[in-house]
């Protein structure tokens, strides 16, 4: 099916700009919260609460944006038989996106509001408070785990769908189809190994970002065969 110039462009940047985006909030926050839920990693958000603050609205941006890529990808195999394979994956995708932005909005606002609260109290009652926030900590750990493991099932029908078009390369098809088997392995077998949702996390941006600069690449091409 051809494509329009200006779809393969506008969906090309959403799935860059998410990418961007998404690794830009993870990599310049204050401190990673999910990995050191204690009094220093609460009272460094505090310190620094602006800047926490735009890390996580640019990551949660990010994922949005991703989710709005994902969703204009779709429509690129309308009349292609491997939107009956691409579709349910992108589906799938899309809404581990967005209980990933749901865990995120978590921890920005523990970081802020926990960050403010503990620096309120007196030294004897800062880690009992943050003792009572423990409950809800395993709840997000489980919500961020279901995340990842969920957008790798949906990239693994996405990748297996890429294998039945012809606008992507077969290569692209075969990395998605690797890396949604590989994290949900990784996450089954090493299910309380939440260092190692970081890789697969790399795995996903770079999927984002080859995708988006094969669309603009083609529409570079097509655009030079007019």
């Amino acid at each position: 099916m051809k494509q329009p110039i200006f779809n393969l462009r506008f969906t090309g940047i959403l799935l860059i700009m998410g990418a961007v985006m998404v690794n830009l909030g993870f990599g310049h926050r204050p401190v990673q919260l999910q990995d050191a839920f204690d009094l220093p990693a609460f009272l460094e958000a505090h310190e620094h609460q602006d800047f926490w603050i735009w890390s996580f609205r640019i990551l949660v941006f990010g994922l949005f944006i991703q989710i709005m890529g994902l969703a204009a990808l779709k429509t690129l195999f309308r009349q292609s038989e491997a939107d009956t394979v691409i579709s349910p994956g992108i589906l799938v995708c899309t809404f581990a996106l967005l209980v990933s932005a749901i865990c995120e909005a978590y921890y920005m606002h523990m970081g802020a509001w926990g960050g403010w609260k503990v620096s309120t109290l007196e030294t004897s009652l800062q880690n009992p408070f943050l003792q009572t926030l423990e409950v809800t900590r395993e709840w997000v750990i489980c919500l961020t785990r279901t995340g990842y493991m969920f957008f790798c099932l949906g990239l693994t029908a996405v990748g297996w769908g890429l294998l039945r078009d012809t606008l992507f390369p077969k290569w692209l098809g075969i990395y998605a189809l690797a890396l949604g088997i590989g994290g949900i392995t990784i996450m089954m077998i090493f299910d309380s190994r939440t260092d190692l949702y970081v890789p697969v996390r790399w795995g996903f941006s770079i999927f984002f970002l080859l995708t988006g600069f094969l669309l603009l690449k083609t529409g570079k091409q097509k655009e030079d065969g007019k």
